[in-house]
């Protein structure tokens, strides 16, 4: 199933299923779910919509714009960045057990004989489809949380703690960041000069990006301000 659900937000500022519908297209067999249908027709089409929110936010939220996402930031920078550098001395601990924890997630949880594959409707080749469809989607924007909830139009929808919370990180994680650049940038010609982090910033663009331009992420960085924002945007990844 890929449910779409109406929310209605009370006076209360709660927001609640008022209908349901299990399939994305309109047929015959497909019909609107409410809360006025049986209590056991209601019960179980919220329960597919938590189903499919569940595998959703594992293989997307939490897979690919993780762990997988993740990856790419920390082959990239053992590949291109020097331990001397200062940017590898900043993200080495926020990267380190990355590879080690994916290993172990490619083995017992999203194999053949893994446990994703054996327990959700997901598994298989729909994981892949599902993936492959999610990357397509995936945006500078998309995993820079601030841009992303204006983009989506969620600055206002009530009791929202990741958008909340998430804030409150990303602004302390960049004030942290900005500190540490601050003693080895001293402005916008330093990081145009610094030909290790433009490798390490295009390597991330072609092979975690696939050269696609219309992801809008960076190719080169060309001021502090940039370099600021994604290495929080690289840390904040690895926390979410």
């Amino acid at each position: 199933m890929a449910p779409l659900v109406l929310l209605h937000k009370t006076p209360g500022d709660q927001l609640m299923p008022i209908a349901i519908q299990l399939k994305q297209e309109k047929s015959e067999d497909n019909p609107i779910f409410c809360p006025t249908d049986s209590e056991y027709d209601w019960l179980l089409a919220k329960m597919f919509v938590r189903s499919a929110d569940f595998q959703d936010h594992q293989l997307n939220s939490h897979l690919l714009r993780t762990h997988l996402l993740s990856e790419v930031f920390s082959v990239s920078l053992l590949r291109n960045l020097p331990m001397v550098h200062p940017l590898y001395k900043l993200l080495v601990p926020h990267t380190r057990y990355n590879l080690q924890i994916n290993a172990l997630a490619q083995k017992l949880l999203i194999s053949d004989s893994g446990i994703f594959n054996t327990f959700t409707s997901s598994g298989g080749k729909a994981k892949q489809k599902i993936l492959q469809r999610a990357m397509s989607y995936i945006t500078y924007k998309s995993v820079c949380i601030r841009d992303d909830i204006k983009e989506r139009g969620l600055e206002s929808v009530p009791h929202f703690y990741y958008r909340d919370d998430g804030f409150k990180i990303w602004d302390i994680i960049k004030r942290f960041v900005q500190g540490v650049l601050a003693y080895y940038y001293k402005d916008d010609s330093y990081v145009k000069r610094d030909m290790e982090l433009q490798s390490w910033v295009m390597d991330i663009f072609v092979h975690g990006f696939l050269y696609r331009p219309k992801s809008g992420m960076p190719e080169s960085l060309n001021t502090v301000d940039e370099l600021v924002k994604f290495v929080t945007m690289v840390i904040f990844t690895g926390l979410a």
